[in-house]
């Protein structure tokens, strides 16, 4: 049998959840994406509760964890897993496109 994980979203991914549906909001005021859009999210977050390592590692480390990304549609998830307590947490969810290198280096020195 496979081992399941919790899946949570750290503050950080939220914030940029939250963002890009106000974003969308704003700018396109279409409440139908802006919902869908989050509901894509969460969707590709439970999606890592099995085989979690199964994604590629970026190369960065946070907190001694190897940071991962998932690519969702036009979206990244970067996350960490603490096999130990069979967690999976989101730290940020990014456009595709974006200097995500960059992002996640300056969020890491930030939040260390």
């Amino acid at each position: 049998m496979n081992k399941r994980y919790k899946v949570v979203i750290a503050q950080s991914g939220k914030a940029d959840v939250k963002n890009k549906k106000h974003y969308i909001l704003q700018n396109f005021k279409y409440r139908e994406y802006a919902e869908t859009f989050s509901a894509k999210i969460k969707e590709a977050a439970e999606e890592l509760a099995i085989f979690p390592t199964s994604h590629q590692t970026t190369g960065f480390q946070y907190r001694n964890y190897n940071i991962y990304m998932k690519s969702q549609s036009n979206h990244l998830l970067f996350y960490v897993v603490d096999d130990d307590k069979s967690i999976v947490t989101i730290l940020r969810v990014l456009q595709d496109g974006m200097d995500w290198e960059y992002i996640i280096q300056h969020w890491i020195q930030i939040n260390s």
